[in-house]
Order: C-alpha cells, then sequence, then structure tokens
C-alpha cells in the first residue's frame, strides 16, 4: 500500500474518529435536554392548567359577588325610593288615574293558567291586593306611588338581562310588580317565605327556591318609613342563568374545561352538594337544570375531599377521579341564600394535560431524531472528502476543542469571565455556545445560592435564639425551617418590667417571599406591641399595615398573647392559626384556644376579638404552626392533632425543653426519611 494511502486512511480516521466521538458527546446530551425539557413541559402544563383554573374560578366568584352587590343596592335605593313617597300626604279615598303607571291585576292570569308566553308591559307595574286588603288604604299607597313605574324602569333596564321581576309588598296586602304583567298573580305575598324573613330579619338577604324556581334567586330588604315602622319588603328577582353568563363567559373559562354552580342546600341533613347548572365546553354556555342534582359519590379520596371542602365553604384544587375520569377541580364559594350557599367549580379533564404532554414530547424527540440524521449525514460527508481536506480539517477540530477545554479549565478554577470566542458553526462551535450560555447561568445560580445562604443567616437572627426568663413561667421555643428560609414566626417582645406579648404565626408558603412577609410582620409588631394597651390593638395595627404591604394572596396566622410575671391569667387572640391546647393533669383534660379572627393581611378594618384563659397548677400551653400537625410519614398520612396530644400528655410533668425536645424528637420518628414540606415552629409554655 502506498504511502499516500496510509496517509489518507490515517488522515480520514483523524478526520471522522474526533467528529464522530463530538457527535456522540453533543447528541447524548442534546437526548438527556430533550428529556428533561419534555418532562418540564408537562410540569409547565399542568401548573398552567392549575393556575388557569383558579384564576377563572376567582374571577366568577369575584364577578358574581359585584353582581350581587350591585343588585342589593339597587333594592335599597328601590326601598328608599318608596319610603321617601310614602311620607307624603295625599287623599286616601280614591284610586290614581290610570295614567299613573299601574294596571290593576285581575285574581287570575289567562297566561300563566294555560301554560303560554308571558306579555309583560316596560311601561305600567302590576298591582295585586289580598282579599283582606282596605281599598281606601290601598288608593293612597298608590298616589303615592305615582311615578314610581319610572323609576322601577331605570332600574330594570341598567340592568337589563339579569333582572326578571321587581316586586314591592306592603303590610296592608297591597303588592306592586314590575315589568307589569310579568308575575302572574299569588295568594297573599305576606305569606312567602322571602317576606316574612325579611321583616323578622329586617334586613336585606337573599333567597332561593329549589322547590319551585331552581334558575332564579333574589334579594329582599325591608321597606322601613322615616317613622322607624315597617311597612313591607322590597324584591328584587333576578335570572341565575343571565348572572353566571355575565360573569363566567366562555372567554374566562380555560378551553374544554367544564364550570359548575353548586348549592348546598341548609336543608338537607346531610349538606349534600347539588348541581345547580352546568356549562360545557360543546354547549359553549350556561344551563340551569330544571332541579338541583346531587353530585356523585363513586368517586376516588381526593373527590370526596372535595366534596367534603365544598360542604364547609373551603376553597381548594384537588386532581380528582369521578365515574373512572380523571379531571382537576378547582372550588370555592361564591355566596349564599337563606336557603342555600353556592359554590363555583371549574373542572379540566387530566386526559387534554396528558395528551399536550405527549405532544410536546413527540416534538422534542422528533428535534432529536433529526439532529441524529444531521449528525450521522454530516460524519458520513466529511469521511468522503476527508482524505482531501484531512490536515485543515484537523487542524480546524483541534483549535475549537484546545480553546474549548482551557476555557472550561479556567472556569474550574472560578473564572467566570470566560467565553468561547468565535466558536464557529459546526457541532463544536454549538458546544462553543453552549458553553457561552452555561457560564453567566453558572454564575447567576452560585450568586443566587449565596444570597440564600446569606437570607437564610439573617433570619435566623430575627428568631430568638431563646425564650426571656419570666418570673412564674418556664417557656420554650424553636423553628425549623423546611428551605434556606421560611414564613414561620416566633418572636417574645417585653412590653414592660413584668409583661410580655410572646407570638407564634405562620406566612402562606414558605421559601424566600414568605421569609420577606415575616420579617415586615416582626418589624411592625415590635413597632406597635408596646404602644397599645390591648392585644386587639396590637393586631389590628398589624394587620392595617400588612394588609397594605401584602401582594400575590399572600397573609399570615398569628396566635398572640400576653401575660404578667407571677399572673397565670393571659391575654389571647388567634388570627386563623392552628388551635392552640392548655393540658390539665389534674383533670386530663385539653382546653382548645380557638378563635374565629382571619389572618392578617387580608382585611384592613377586621376587628379583632381577645380572650382570656387561666393556666392551672401543673398544666402546659403549647402553640403550634401547621407543619407539624400536617407532617406525612413515608405512607403518606398526616401526624395530627391526637398524636401531639399524647406527647404533651406523656411528658407534662418535664420542663418546657423537654416538652418541646419530646414533640419534635416524635415527629421526626414519625416522619422517618420522608422530606419536611412546611416549616415547623412550637412554642411551650408551663406555670411554675
Amino acid at each position: 500500500m502506498k504511502i499516500g494511502t496510509k496517509l489518507a486512511i490515517c488522515f480520514v480516521a483523524i478526520a471522522v474518529l474526533p467528529l464522530g466521538a463530538a457527535s456522540a458527546v453533543y447528541l447524548r446530551a442534546t437526548s438527556k435536554f430533550g428529556a428533561d425539557m419534555a418532562n418540564r413541559g408537562k410540569e409547565l402544563l399542568s401548573e398552567r392548567v392549575n393556575r388557569d383554573l383558579r384564576r377563572a374560578r376567582e374571577m366568577g366568584a369575584v364577578t358574581i359577588a359585584q353582581t350581587r352587590q350591585r343588585i342589593a343596592r339597587e333594592a335599597r335605593f328601590l326601598a328608599g325610593d318608596i319610603a321617601s313617597r310614602m311620607s307624603t300626604a295625599v287623599d286616601d279615598t280614591e284610586l290614581p288615574a290610570p295614567q299613573t303607571g299601574f294596571i290593576l291585576a285581575p285574581a287570575t292570569s289567562a297566561d300563566a293558567a294555560s301554560g303560554g308566553a308571558r306579555q309583560i308591559d316596560l311601561q305600567q307595574m302590576s298591582v295585586y291586593m289580598a282579599p283582606d286588603a282596605s281599598r281606601d288604604g290601598i288608593a293612597g299607597t298608590l298616589k303615592r306611588l305615582a311615578g314610581f313605574n319610572d323609576v322601577a324602569r331605570t332600574v330594570y333596564l341598567r340592568n337589563r338581562g339579569i333582572i326578571d321581576t321587581m316586586t314591592v309588598t306592603f303590610e296592608s296586602g297591597l303588592t306592586v310588580s314590575y315589568p307589569g304583567l310579568a308575575e302572574p298573580p299569588e295568594q297573599d305575598t305576606r305569606e312567602r317565605d322571602w317576606y316574612l324573613g325579611t321583616l323578622e330579619t329586617q334586613q336585606a338577604a337573599w333567597f332561593s327556591d329549589f322547590d319551585s324556581a331552581s334558575d332564579r334567586l333574589s334579594v329582599a330588604t325591608p321597606l322601613q318609613l322615616s317613622d322607624g315602622r315597617l311597612a313591607g319588603a322590597v324584591r328584587i328577582t333576578i335570572r341565575l342563568g343571565a348572572l353566571l353568563a355575565q360573569s363566567m363567559d366562555a372567554t374566562r373559562i380555560p378551553p374544554d374545561a367544564s364550570a359548575y354552580l353548586i348549592a348546598v342546600p341548609a336543608t338537607d341533613p346531610s349538606l349534600m352538594p347539588h348541581e345547580v347548572a352546568t356549562f360545557t365546553p360543546e354547549a359553549g354556555r350556561w344551563t340551569v337544570l330544571p332541579r338541583p342534582r346531587a353530585m356523585p359519590l363513586n368517586g376516588d379520596e381526593a373527590w370526596l375531599k372535595a366534596i367534603s371542602d365544598i360542604r364547609t365553604g373551603v376553597p381548594g384544587l384537588e386532581h380528582v377521579t369521578l365515574r373512572g375520569e380523571k379531571a382537576v377541580w378547582a372550588f370555592g364559594p361564591v355566596g349564599a341564600s337563606s336557603q342555600a350557599d353556592y359554590h363555583i367549580a371549574v373542572a379540566f379533564p387530566a386526559s387534554q394535560i396528558h395528551t399536550a404532554a405527549a405532544r410536546v414530547e413527540e416534538v422534542v424527540q422528533g428535534s432529536y431524531r433529526e439532529q441524529l440524521r444531521t449528525a450521522v449525514f454530516f460524519a458520513l460527508g466529511a469521511g468522503l472528502i476527508g482524505a482531501a481536506l484531512a490536515l485543515f480539517g484537523a487542524k480546524t477540530l483541534t483549535g475549537p476543542v484546545r480553546r474549548l477545554h482551557e476555557a472550561a479549565g479556567k472556569l474550574a478554577y472560578g473564572d467566570f469571565s470566560v467565553r468561547i470566542a468565535d466558536p464557529g458553526s459546526d457541532e463544536i462551535g454549538d458546544l462553543g455556545r453552549d458553553f457561552n450560555r452555561m457560564v453567566p447561568a453558572l454564575e447567576e445560580q452560585i450568586r443566587v445560592k449565596r444570597d440564600l445562604h446569606a437570607a437564610q443567616e439573617i433570619q435566623q437572627h430575627l428568631i430568638p435564639a431563646s425564650a426571656p426568663v419570666i418570673d412564674g413561667f418556664d417557656i420554650a421555643g424553636k423553628t425549623i425551617y423546611c428551605d434556606e428560609t421560611g414564613g414561620d414566626y416566633q418572636d417574645y417582645v417585653p412590653l414592660g418590667e413584668t409583661r410580655y406579648a410572646i407570638v407564634i404565626g405562620d406566612v402562606t408558603g414558605h421559601g424566600v417571599g414568605a421569609a420577606l412577609l415575616m420579617a415586615s410582620a416582626r418589624a411592625v409588631l415590635r413597632a406597635n406591641a408596646p404602644h397599645q394597651d390591648s392585644a386587639t390593638k396590637v393586631l389590628s395595627a398589624v394587620n392595617r399595615q400588612l394588609s397594605a404591604d401584602s401582594t400575590g394572596g399572600r397573609s399570615l396566622t398569628l396566635f398572640y398573647l400576653q401575660l404578667e410575671a407571677d399572673n397565670r391569667t393571659i391575654d389571647w387572640i388567634s388570627a386563623g392559626h392552628e388551635t392552640a391546647l392548655i393540658y390539665d393533669p389534674a383533670t386530663d383534660n385539653f382546653k382548645m384556644l380557638e378563635g374565629e379572627d382571619i389572618p392578617l393581611g387580608i382585611d384592613a378594618e377586621w376587628a379583632f376579638s381577645g380572650q382570656t384563659a387561666t393556666l392551672p397548677n401543673g398544666s402546659v400551653l403549647v402553640a403550634y404552626t401547621d407543619g407539624i400537625r400536617e407532617a406525612h410519614n413515608d405512607a403518606g398520612e398526616q401526624y395530627g392533632l391526637e398524636r401531639l396530644k399524647k406527647v404533651i400528655r406523656d411528658s407534662h410533668a418535664r420542663g418546657s425543653a423537654a416538652v418541646l425536645d419530646a414533640i419534635l424528637a416524635e415527629l421526626a420518628t414519625y416522619r422517618g426519611k420522608t422530606k419536611a414540606h412546611d416549616d415547623v415552629s412550637l412554642l411551650v409554655i408551663k406555670p411554675v
């Protein structure tokens, strides 16, 4: 074999083998990257669906609430206008002229009796008189109401599509209704539940009638005259379908999602949720059912939990299996009537998520296969022309690899300014560009990690290292974060020489955002507590500031107590926090310190209610965050309140620090190898 041939073979091998190796490395990296992208795509798609469902449910709930408030204002406006008119003195002996805008309705309605369509009159109001009504008294009332039909028409037109009818019933037995002839006559409206309930409570209230008209809701308000007498009630009836169509139309519901209006009737002993109206993607509109239909119970545990949350009015999002089909349900309350609590639910089929995720994975895999074919073709082409271009190719190939190696060595020693200059357009050039993109990303990750460690160190200094020494009490507390930073809060604030405020709280979520809100709450509380004379004023001041500062839906649950040296009576407030426990060994009973206040940062005007409790001899008070009660073991079971009570009962005779260590040790044993997903804070107080 000639030397030229040998050199050609050698040059081809030198040209092809390194290129093939580089291509293999690149393709392996691309394959792994593609798989990661597909998995991440599935996660992002699922997160987006969850977010869109929550947003649709929340926007619908807000819009429905705003519409209900608007209609209630209209009812109060009508009641106020009538009360003003009733104060006018007129001749009560004659009925008003026909042109005043009233139609004296007959005792029966032919249209209503025959089931035909109603012919309404937008210019006049229907007048109904009960059998016991006084004609003279009604004449005076109708004269005072002259022109009221124009007011009713204005209200009706500016709420066109939603309002069905407006009814005014007087104690005298007179009933006027707008639009005219819109409502069939009744025996006596004063005997209806809405009328009796409104006069009994003397407040505006919503009513629904599941037995006869599930497609209608009504709001009624008392008609109170200037001298304080109750003269009757005003009712506005709205179309449920129109309310839903305006509040949650197809543009506000994610594609392929269904929506449900659910009612929990107060008359149902089991509080079973009932489906009242549905929105399906096929129909593209809301349909009100002729009769409410009980929600099925043949689902998995997540579905039963969703049913339970709907019963209790707790908003949430669950991945459920119902009738053998998986779906994501977002649900929450939207208001109530005297007969039922209403909830909105938006459901998205899980099959759509899996289908979209499969398409993403197919696109990524297709891209990988295309790159594989390109690499193989390029390698074959390089082999054919390698004999002629071997020397040039070797120089071209080894130069970028050497530069990449040198740059990687500098990066290993911490030089983040290193870059691959002019990486070229081949596969090695792609690696160079990937390297150039990787370096700033790696530098940013290291910076973020360093900042998180700094934030962790700062937050650790905000949590007291030890409890203060207070005469008559043995106190111990501890906070453990599941991430570098968290939202649990524990503090001891001196209020004087012998008085202290002791606080334990939990910001929704964890991480940097929760830590910032925690630090803000700590600063505001420490600034206000020494200057306020009661616990309620302290929390009101803190709540106003947090409500102004809090964004992203974050809030702070808080258990706040004030105690004084050698005094076993404590003042306390629970702002939406976990129930604190007082164990009395003399009776072997636990007292639950439960409050009805909401978390801080939600409603700036909330009025907090303070309470007092006495610590018996030998008792122990334990306050904690939900990271203890909701901790899971390897089987996914929660730690729960009863296990916590048992540890307290078994260790109460020891000091506070020993009780705290016993609880944390038992919690760690129960959790096993399961990673903590929430922060844990614990406070133990014993009178001595």
